[in-house]
């Protein structure tokens, strides 16, 4: 297959593999995630509007189970298909839709961002007791700039989360339980007033794709399930609620056999200071010295080979992973930057699994790359 082009300012980028997407931002691109909430902040309607996050539903993945999903099947030819942010994963994207901000300048580069502060990697669903999630992510979010009352609906454990503190400054917060959230919707739909905005964040698909894989029935049963959910928010919301059902990312389901664990490889981990992204989209970031990351990105695209694109830094900048290809990078995110990028090919995943939980290694649907099942989302709109 014929390779994708790629803009080469300053950098020689490699060959792009045609299984993958090109960058988000190659070529003068633009996610359309990114401008899925701001009409609704910058130039609202008259009336309320409902804007429905399910998490991991990637548009291939639910045209290929449409079978499951009679209410979304029904509303097909009111869906288009839009592209999701790199790397495509529930941090990066939940700060670009509620920033309306590539991640180059939000600096949320993935589950896990490498701090140079302090060294570590920081979980940006979790985040750190020493980190501060407004100095983390200073920039204004969309709500928090606007005067529309808005309320997130989520888990009640969200409250106070890292992510919450980086994304949804601005929001009023709602938590639910099991069962709940219907009500909880109605309840925050009323908190904001005729004119009000609220998000609810839906996660029962991404579980059951990461523990048990999309090719499962746990996966397929909590698809159903949201499926049913949406056609009892569409029934329940009051009359002329704008609703907006978009996702986050796909998935892809991988194995142990099909994953390179860094930890395997002693002449690779002398050169590692620290190892963040997920898996499907590994960040490596060098120790010091002037030939660690070249040699890094060598040792890496050797073994390696066509499972994953490789990229040094000033590559993956000029491909446009993160944000448009020259434009600034901001101070503090220079130093979260990885070294080196591997973008997993087909099914596989890359990881070093001796700086994670032991759980990380038994996931079996991952996400991150650019393969079309990770990168697409639906989006939906639809007046009830």
């Amino acid at each position: 297959m014929a390779p994708h082009p790629v803009p080469r300012p300053g950098a020689s980028v490699p060959e792009w593999p045609a299984d993958l997407l090109p960058a988000p931002f190659a070529e003068g691109g633009r996610p359309a995630l990114l401008d899925v909430l701001r009409p609704l902040v910058e130039a609202p309607q008259e009336g309320r509007d409902l804007v429905v996050l399910l998490d991991g539903v990637g548009a291939d993945l639910l045209a290929e189970h449409r079978a499951l999903t009679p209410t979304l099947r029904r509303l097909a030819a009111q869906t288009d298909r839009i592209r999701t942010v790199a790397p495509a994963t529930t941090a990066s994207a939940m700060v670009s839709l509620h920033t309306g901000l590539p991640p180059l300048q939000h600096g949320v580069l993935g589950y896990l961002t490498h701090d140079p502060a302090s060294g570590r990697a920081v979980n940006q669903i979790s985040g750190d007791r020493g980190v501060d999630p407004r100095q983390w992510m200073p920039e204004p979010t969309l709500v928090e700039s606007g005067v529309r009352r808005a309320v997130q609906v989520a888990p009640a454990k969200h409250a106070g989360s890292h992510l919450s503190g980086v994304a949804y400054r601005g929001w009023e917060f709602l938590g639910h339980g099991r069962g709940d959230r219907i009500e909880a919707v109605r309840t925050a739909l009323h908190r904001a007033g005729p004119d009000g905005l609220v998000h609810l964040h839906v996660d029962d698909v991404d579980h059951a794709g990461h523990h048990h894989g999309v090719d499962s029935e746990a996966w397929r049963t909590a698809l159903a399930d949201v499926d049913a959910l949406v056609g009892s928010l569409l029934r329940r919301v009051p009359r002329g609620t704008r609703v907006h059902i978009t996702a986050d990312h796909g998935m892809v389901d991988t194995a142990a056999e099909l994953t390179v664990d860094l930890a395997d490889h002693p002449a690779l981990q002398v050169l590692l200071a620290d190892v963040t992204g997920e898996a499907r989209a590994l960040s490596l970031h060098a120790i010091p010295g002037q030939d660690a990351a070249a040699e890094l990105a060598e040792r890496m695209r050797a073994l390696l080979g066509e499972r994953a694109l490789v990229l040094d830094r000033p590559q993956l900048l000029a491909a446009g992973v993160y944000g448009p290809a020259g434009s600034p990078v901001p101070p503090r995110v220079e130093g979260r930057l990885p070294d080196v990028l591997a973008l997993a090919r087909g099914r596989w995943g890359v990881d070093d699994f001796s700086r994670r939980p032991e759980t990380a290694s038994r996931l079996v649907g991952v996400h991150g790359s650019l393969t079309p099942a990770e990168s697409w989302v639906p989006l939906l709109r639809v007046t009830t």
